[in-house]
């Protein structure tokens, strides 16, 4: 029976029973998966300076081997710098700590003053909420040392899944292909490479942005006097990575870290900072260095970090546009799944693609009118 025949309630019952199916084994298998992932966007990254290894000569695995550690030397020598930065914040960690107590009696007095709140209430208040903080504290105690096991074994996997995906993508690829048959051979060759092309045009793009984001909030930061320019920088230009959330992350951690040891105009000029380089990047960097490699609607952006925060967390807020932008090309590579295609990209472009063809159209029948 063909597929197109079935009634609309079928087709949606089906698309949606599928969803529901990769969406719980997305979530029970995330502790397998998400390092599965991080590793599999950086094999596809990393591809090309293992084929121009391979083609000189380089036995493939030596080749995968340099590119792996050279990737861990670039990685090994950025965290050197930051964690310089981290260890010279420790120590104005105690003037952070008086900021806060002075801030804390200046809401209470605050409230006294407008809101006739006795002091006596405010002491109950902030006793009460003591308390609860303490009763928190193993469960917060034991979360800290769950995300931090979390980063240490994010950190063993993610190089050993990405050097045997390069050791053995070959094998991958011929496993994908031969799972459909060779009436569609072509269509599964195309779609993967427009996945590794997308994928590695869309990190690079990362990287590009990334490093102009830091450089313009280094240079801003210095300006306005910052103490720890390079660490916030650093800061910015990652969490810059999570769409739309991650300035506004970005920019409470910068202001929390900057009134530890400066004064409060420079509190406002790292802020300052902050937003101007955000308004560079979204409207300049970002539809030129990101934009042209993979164009996802904002609203399924959104959407897409808030699902991948819920199942994955932090890690899924990151992978969360890669990951859509490999759905949105295997979407437009399968015919029966380019309405969802359609959804995940912007209205422009589709607009675009119509206009073009109209124009094609209208040159053809121009030529078969001149005939």
């Amino acid at each position: 029976m063909d597929n197109n025949s079935n009634p609309f309630y079928l087709k949606l019952s089906s698309s949606l029973i599928t969803i529901t199916l990769l969406l719980v084994l997305l979530y029970v298998g995330r502790s397998v998966l998400t390092p599965l992932f991080f590793a599999a966007i950086f094999c596809i990254f990393l591809i090309a300076p293992c084929n121009f290894l391979e083609r000189h000569g380089v036995h493939h695995a030596i080749a995968a081997i340099i590119c792996m550690l050279l990737a861990i030397v670039i990685t090994a020598t950025i965290i050197y710098f930051i964690s310089a930065q981290i260890i010279s914040f420790k120590e104005d960690l105690p003037a952070l700590t008086k900021n806060l107590n002075k801030a804390s009696d200046n809401v209470q007095l605050y409230m006294q003053e407008h809101f006739h709140v006795t002091p006596g209430k405010l002491n109950t208040s902030l006793e009460n909420i003591r308390t609860k903080a303490l009763a928190s504290a193993p469960e917060i105690l034991g979360s800290t040392f769950s995300t931090l096991s979390g980063i240490l074994e994010y950190a063993v996997l993610i190089p050993i899944y990405t050097f045997l995906l390069l050791l053995y993508r070959r094998l991958v690829v011929r496993f994908i292909i031969a799972c459909f048959s060779e009436v569609n051979l072509e269509a599964v060759a195309a779609v993967l490479g427009r996945t590794k092309y997308v994928i590695r045009s869309y990190i690079f793009g990362l990287l590009i942005e990334m490093l102009l984001v830091a450089l313009m909030t280094f240079i801003g930061l210095l300006i306005v006097g910052s103490k720890y320019a390079l660490l916030l920088a650093f800061i910015v230009s990652v969490l810059n990575l999570i769409p739309y959330l991650g300035v506004l992350t970005a920019a409470i951690i910068s202001i929390i870290i900057t009134a530890s040891s400066s004064e409060p105009v420079v509190v406002a000029g790292v802020l300052i900072v902050i937003v101007v380089v955000h308004l560079i990047d979204s409207n300049i960097l970002l539809p030129k260095v990101v934009g042209s490699k993979v164009r996802i609607n904002a609203l399924v952006t959104i959407v897409g970090v808030i699902i991948g925060s819920e199942l994955w967390g932090i890690p899924g807020m990151f992978l969360a546009v890669p990951v859509m932008a490999i759905m949105k090309v295997l979407f437009d590579g399968v015919d029966e799944l380019k309405p969802w295609g359609i959804l995940l990209g912007e209205d422009v472009d589709y607009q675009k693609k119509n206009r073009l063809k109209a124009i094609k159209t209208r040159l053809a029948q121009i030529k078969k009118n001149k005939k």
